[in-house]
């Protein structure tokens, strides 16, 4: 592709396109890159999902986990399916576009006669992009779907903490109970922000260039759709392709923003209970455990960016003005 931006540098509507392509296969080797340096830490948060303090929850804070992880599988679900739309208009646009010529999937040199060996080579590049298009995806996935632990363990230590009892009856073994309970759920916060700190370590510079690919990429796409007629094969492709890519950044900053809220609750949570019935010997763990609170739990891209939604509210404007002007200066 790099050869063929050479070739076509004085088109733009060539180059955008070639651009295009470019951008999203480079971001998923970097992602892959940096996946498989990290892959150590993988198998630590293996660990650390296994470790007691994350189990032993009663049947209703469990279903909450459950709940949170089938929507994330649903919308897993839904980008898996916008993933297999754009590989089929790969292989569709060429045959179905009338407007279109005889070309091959992807834009590009090789050096050899395409003409000659054109269906090996159709071939080769759908499985190539289908192939990478599934790690892709699945590198996404496996983010939202951590992240979503984290934010679910917070909804568990909120109801745990809200449900704590500190009246005690009977001065010696009651007050016991409690302190050793309060201390269960410390260790359950401390435990989740090292999880949480451990997944921004791992994804955190891989999200950091799919966000700058993704903003190049969703530009590109929009001088794409203005140069590409309406009533097009094309066109629909495009669309769908500009769904994806807002669809991948979406759903980080959704998640970003879910584990933001939920660990920034807990101390809200806290005064649900009847803390001000407790034992003065417990009073001081309480201060500096609510002070520890304070600090909400964030996923960032590149330790630059927060993943939140205001960060998508910024990308999308930030990409809506690029598209008009855009098509403002090239009608």
């Amino acid at each position: 592709m790099i050869v063929q931006m050479v070739i076509d540098r004085k088109d733009l509507t060539k180059l955008t396109e070639t651009l295009l392509f470019f951008m999203t296969h480079f971001t998923f080797l970097c992602k892959l890159t940096n996946f498989v340096n990290y892959k150590q830490k993988i198998f630590e948060v293996e660990d650390m999902l296994g470790k007691s303090v994350f189990y032993g929850f009663p049947h209703t804070q469990l279903e909450q986990l459950k709940g949170k992880i089938g929507s994330c599988n649903l919308i897993a679900k839904i980008f898996r399916v916008l993933c297999v739309l754009v590989i089929l208009f790969y292989v569709l646009v060429p045959y179905l576009d009338e407007n279109e010529e005889m070309s091959l999937p992807l834009p590009g040199w090789l050096p050899y006669n395409t003409t000659k060996y054109y269906y090996p080579t159709v071939v080769f590049q759908v499985m190539s992009v289908a192939v990478s298009a599934y790690n892709n995806s699945t590198i996404d996935i496996l983010t939202w779907v951590l992240i979503t632990v984290a934010s679910a363990e917070f909804d568990i230590l909120k109801e745990s903490l809200k449900n704590i009892n500190y009246k005690s009856d009977d001065q010696n073994t009651n007050s016991r109970n409690i302190q050793i309970y309060f201390k269960n759920c410390i260790n359950h916060h401390k435990e989740i922000m090292n999880l949480v700190y451990i997944i921004e370590d791992i994804f955190s510079k891989g999200i950091f260039l799919q966000f700058f690919a993704s903003v190049i990429v969703i530009c590109f796409t929009g001088f794409q759709m203005i140069v590409v007629p309406i009533p097009s094969i094309q066109f629909i492709f495009l669309v769908i392709y500009f769904s994806c890519m807002m669809c991948q950044i979406a759903m980080y900053c959704w998640y970003g923003h879910d584990v933001m809220t939920t660990s920034d609750e807990v101390g809200q949570f806290f005064y649900m209970s009847n803390w001000y019935e407790s034992d003065p010997e417990i009073r001081q763990s309480i201060l500096v455990f609510l002070e520890r609170t304070k600090k909400p739990a964030t996923v960032t891209a590149g330790k630059f960016v927060t993943l939140s939604l205001q960060t998508l509210t910024a990308v999308s404007t930030q990409s809506i003005i690029s598209f008009f002007i855009k098509r403002k200066t090239f009608l």
